[in-house]
């Protein structure tokens, strides 16, 4: 009841910084500026804050290894998932007319692979037995649509050999 009685009165205004002044005989609640600059401070850091966390949430991707996506079942529904492995060779069909690309993308480690699914220009580097990282909504058992395909080029990230090993 303290409590209560407490929250209603004046002193739980001015605890606020609020004040109520009735010149007229009216009541009315005078914001003072120490408040008013807290309130808009607060209403910066909270819409800084939103947008933030829906930047984050609309661009946040899991990436998974081929082994990883099958064994996920449906641990990234909803969501866009890149994952990534190599092609496996003899399985690319490339539709010239409709610009459709079907491939079996395997696991780098376990013998485990995906059939992948894509429409759109058939990256460059794209070929059998490459590395390349595929992009697109999680699709369970079935087959992979993606939306990008990234193809990784190893040798330029490798030192070269010297003939000292």
């Amino acid at each position: 009841m303290k409590l209560a009685a407490w929250l209603v009165g004046p002193q739980a205004l001015n605890w606020f910084g609020l004040s109520l002044r009735g010149a007229t005989g009216q009541r009315s609640i005078i914001l003072s500026t120490r408040t008013r600059f807290t309130i808009g401070i607060g209403i910066i850091i909270a819409t800084v804050g939103f947008l933030i966390f829906t930047a984050v949430d609309q661009t946040r991707m899991y990436m998974v290894t081929v082994s990883e996506y099958l064994d996920a079942n449906q641990a990234f529904a909803d969501s866009t998932v890149r994952v990534a492995g190599r092609v496996a060779p003899g399985s690319i069909e490339w539709d010239q007319q409709k610009l459709r690309l079907n491939f079996r993308l395997d696991d780098m480690e376990q013998d485990q692979s995906i059939e992948v699914t894509y429409e759109g220009i058939l990256p460059d580097m794209f070929a059998e037995d490459r590395d390349v990282v595929v992009e697109g909504p999680f699709a369970g058992a079935e087959a992979f649509e993606a939306d990008t395909i990234i193809t990784s080029c190893p040798s330029k990230y490798e030192p070269e050999q010297t003939g000292h090993e």
